[in-house]
C-alpha cells in the first residue's frame, strides 16, 4: 500500500478533493481559499496549520511564530482578492510551555491582524504533547473581482509581486551564521493583502496563487490546473539581495535556485492579458511593491526556464510536504 511519503501532500490533496461532495455554487478544495457563495460576494475561508518539527527552528522566537501562524493565513486571502474579517487560532501546546511563551505568541499574531487591518477573534486552546497551530481567516470578495487559480490562457503574461528567495535567505544566514537579520524574511513575511486588493480591483488577472512553496512549485500546480505551460524569463526573475550576498560567501550556493525553489516567499504569481499589464504596474508603482513580468502562458504544457537562446526544462523541486524538500 503507498503512503503519504509514496503519493506527497499535491495528491493526498487531490484523493480527497475526489472523496468530498462538492457543493454547487461553492469552490474550495485545490484553491487557496474555500469561496462561498453569498450571492453577489464570495465569503473566502482558509486555514493552515504548522508545527514544531516542520516549521518552527530553533531561532524562531514565540513572536514570530504568532505573526507567522497569522500571515500564512492571510496570504491566501490576498491571493484571491480578498479583504480579511477575523482570524481564529487554534493552540496545541504541551503542559510545560511557559505562560511567558503563549504571551508573546499571542503578541506577535496580534500584531500581524493589526497591521493588516484585522482581529483575532476566537479560538481554542488544547493540550499537546507538540506544539501544533492551526489558523483559519476569513475574508470577503466580490465575484467580479475574485482571482481564482484556474483560468490562465495561452498568450498571458506571467507577474510575480515583490522578489523571491528571501525566505531562503533567511535560512542560509541563520544556517551559515551571516547576515543573521536577513532571518525577518523567514520568520516575519508579509502578506501582501494591498497588492492583491490593487489587481482584484482591476479585473485583470485570470489566475492567481500565493507562492508559498516556492515558484517552480507554483507554476507546477498552475500548469495542471489550466492544462497550459509557461515560458518563464530566467534573467527577469526578481532575486532577493540578501540571497546573493550570501550566496558570494558560499560556493554552490546559487541565488536562481534559491529562488524557484525554497518558497516561504508569500508573493503573488498571478497571470494577466498582455494589455493589463502596464496599467496594473502603474498601480502598483505607486503602491510601493514591485509587480515583474517573468513570462508568458504557452499551449504545450511544458514549463521552460529561457535565457536568451538557452532553453531547459524547470524542474520541480520546491516543498511538498510528506514528499521532498529542496533545501538541506
Amino acid at each position: 500500500m503507498r503512503t503519504l511519503a509514496d503519493i506527497g501532500e499535491r495528491e493526498a490533496i487531490r484523493s480527497i478533493q475526489r472523496l468530498v461532495t462538492k457543493g454547487a455554487h461553492d469552490s474550495g478544495i485545490g484553491d487557496d481559499c474555500a469561496a462561498l457563495d453569498l450571492g453577489k460576494e464570495y465569503l473566502l475561508v482558509t486555514t493552515d496549520m504548522m508545527t514544531q518539527r516542520t516549521h518552527i527552528l530553533p531561532e524562531m522566537t514565540p513572536y514570530q511564530v504568532g505573526w507567522f501562524l497569522v500571515a500564512i493565513n492571510l496570504s491566501d486571502l490576498a491571493a484571491k482578492g480578498g479583504t480579511p474579517l477575523g482570524v481564529v487560532l487554534s493552540l496545541g501546546l504541551p503542559r510545560k510551555t511557559s505562560e511567558r511563551y503563549l504571551i508573546d505568541l499571542m503578541r506577535g499574531a496580534d500584531a500581524c491582524v493589526t497591521r493588516f487591518g484585522t482581529t483575532i477573534v476566537g479560538g481554542d486552546t488544547k493540550e499537546n504533547p507538540e506544539i501544533t497551530l492551526c489558523g483559519t481567516a476569513f475574508g470577503l470578495v466580490k465575484k467580479t473581482e475574485f482571482m481564482p487559480r484556474l483560468g490562465a490562457d495561452p498568450g498571458d503574461i506571467v507577474a510575480v509581486t515583490g522578489t523571491l528567495g528571501k525566505a531562503g535567505a533567511g535560512y542560509y544566514a541563520l544556517k551559515y551564521g551571516r547576515y543573521q537579520y536577513l532571518a525577518k524574511g523567514l520568520f516575519e513575511p508579509l502578506p501582501r493583502l494591498k497588492e492583491g486588493r490593487i489587481l482584484a480591483q482591476r479585473h485583470c488577472v485570470t489566475s492567481s496563487m500565493d507562492i508559498s512553496d516556492g515558484l517552480s512549485s507554483s507554476l507546477y500546480q498552475l500548469s495542471e490546473m489550466n492544462h497550459v505551460g509557461f515560458e518563464i524569463d530566467r534573467p527577469a526573475i526578481p532575486i532577493t539581495q540578501g540571497i546573493t550576498k550570501i550566496s558570494k560567501t558560499r560556493k554552490g550556493l546559487d541565488p536562481l535556485e534559491v529562488a524557484l525553489q525554497f518558497g516561504g516567499d508569500y508573493e503573488l504569481l498571478v497571470t494577466m492579458p498582455e494589455a493589463s499589464f502596464e496599467p496594473a504596474l502603474k498601480a502598483f508603482r505607486r503602491s510601493g511593491t514591485a509587480l515583474t513580468r517573468i513570462g508568458r502562458v504557452t499551449r504545450k504544457r511544458e514549463i521552460i526556464l529561457i535565457n536568451g537562446s538557452w532553453r531547459t526544462t524547470l524542474q520541480n523541486k520546491g516543498y511538498e510536504h510528506f514528499k521532498h524538500h529542496f533545501f538541506s
